[in-house]
């Protein structure tokens, strides 16, 4: 058991967002308009051409906290940081987030529509639909 922590571990503490997905399926999502994003976390790891701002003037909330005042949730479009975050929030377009070391990015086809928000066809591995994350659709 001990010689599986200590193998484990490193990997664990050292896994980290391949940013450079990341930057790179943040930077194609279109709309209207040009999109403002806010995060408190990750916004000096982010390309530089994408546009951060304030809380209350960003479009999109990237892994917003919980502390976040619901008026000011309900009113922005959300990037959350795991799964089962995307499943419960309605308002959230898709989830990045680490599992097994790896970066995950999953956006619904369904929500992104709903915001009038656009992505390459070149993205599609990263697109499901709503009935991918519930399954009474089956």
């Amino acid at each position: 058991m001990i010689k599986i922590v200590v193998i484990l571990l490193p990997i664990i503490a050292f896994a980290e967002l391949n940013m450079n997905e990341v930057n790179s399926v943040l930077l194609n999502i279109h709309a209207s308009k040009e999109l403002k994003y806010y995060s408190p976390k990750i916004s000096n790891a982010i390309n530089k051409k994408i546009k951060f701002t304030s809380l209350e003037d960003a479009d999109i909330l990237l892994f917003p906290k919980k502390t976040v005042n619901k008026k000011i949730l309900n009113s922005k479009i959300l990037i959350v940081n795991s799964y089962k975050s995307l499943k419960k929030n309605k308002n959230s377009i898709g989830a990045i987030y680490l599992k097994k070391g790896r970066t995950q990015i999953i956006f619904i086809r369904d929500r992104l529509r709903d915001k009038k928000l656009t992505i390459p066809e070149k993205f599609n591995k990263y697109i499901v639909s709503n009935c991918h994350i519930n399954q009474k659709c089956i």
